[in-house]
């Protein structure tokens, strides 16, 4: 079984007052009605909450004091924790956004390690997008969804798990990435390009599967082989570790299975991402997957 804790604000220091200033200002009505939909009830507000699978409204909104409440799955706090939660940033970061918002500036700049990641982060989010953008879109896709419906995966869990496919072609992603403005040594310290000049992208002809960290970020990839022409090749090629990618602290899909394991009080730990979406298939969601080889 795994106890939860609460994420503090890291290693960025911001003041107590200011952190409070923004909280006592900032409409969290106005700011939550960004994310979700929210209608007036009484003195409240509510709507479907996105923490877990809610299907009628169970978070309720307080303009009075501040704070939100979801009496299903039981999350709540105040506007910065939501932005904290339904961004999957960290800390600091979400104290930010809140910030901007009410007009309240907030400095991060002092610290770099919070920058670095940053932008590794978004490479790896749209490097997700444009090879699930690949599966749906493309004559290599039809021969990859062809495989993975072979597999019992059909177009919701695809889609759940953020499956995608990358090419043949040796550079396409490096090149959507590019056009993105993303820096060619960045993407190689985020595990996506090799090589000098050329560029040439990390993984290539295989079916690529997002691993995600304990707030649900991406930080890596397995890519699959899933021709008979590539059977010569490894049959799954995971990212190397970097700035951001750590095997041993790869908790795949705790930010998704972390609603379920407070429910059930219980987790499976599997050894394998397959398991998890084995598992999933099966409608087993308090499972998550720990790395310890590869």
């Amino acid at each position: 079984m795994i106890k939860l804790k609460n994420r503090g604000s890291g290693i960025l220091r911001i003041p107590e007052s200011t952190i409070q200033k923004i909280i006592d200002e900032a409409d969290i009505v106005k700011v939550i009605s960004e994310y979700i939909k929210l209608e007036k009830k009484s003195s409240s507000f509510i709507g479907l909450c996105p923490f877990h699978p809610d299907q009628n409204p169970s978070l309720h909104v307080s303009p009075t004091k501040k704070i939100y409440k979801c009496f299903s799955c039981g999350e709540g706090g105040n506007v910065v924790r939501f932005v904290e939660k339904y961004e999957k940033v960290p800390f600091p970061r979400a104290v930010q956004i809140v910030g901007e918002k009410c007009g309240i500036n907030v400095d991060l700049g002092t610290n770099d390690n919070f920058h670095i990641s940053s932008k590794y982060y978004k490479i790896l989010e749209d490097s997700t997008n444009f090879y699930h953008f690949l599966l749906e879109n493309t004559v290599a896709g039809e021969e990859a969804k062809k495989y993975l419906y072979k597999r019992k995966l059909n177009d919701e869990i695809i889609k759940r798990f953020k499956i995608g496919v990358s090419q043949p072609d040796p550079d396409l992603l490096f090149k959507s990435l590019l056009k993105n403005d993303h820096q060619p040594l960045d993407m190689i310290e985020a595990g996506v390009v090799r090589g000098t000049d050329p560029y040439t992208d990390v993984f290539r002809n295989r079916i690529m599967f997002p691993l995600d960290d304990i707030t649900g970020k991406i930080v890596g990839f397995s890519g699959r082989i899933y021709k008979d022409s590539n059977k010569d090749e490894p049959k799954y090629l995971n990212s190397a570790e970097n700035k951001i990618f750590k095997k041993g602290n790869l908790l795949y899909n705790f930010a998704n299975a972390e609603y379920y394991i407070r429910q059930n009080d219980s987790v499976f730990v599997f050894e394998g991402f397959m398991d998890v979406i084995a598992a999933y298939k099966c409608d087993i969601h308090n499972t998550v997957y720990v790395e310890t080889s590869f």
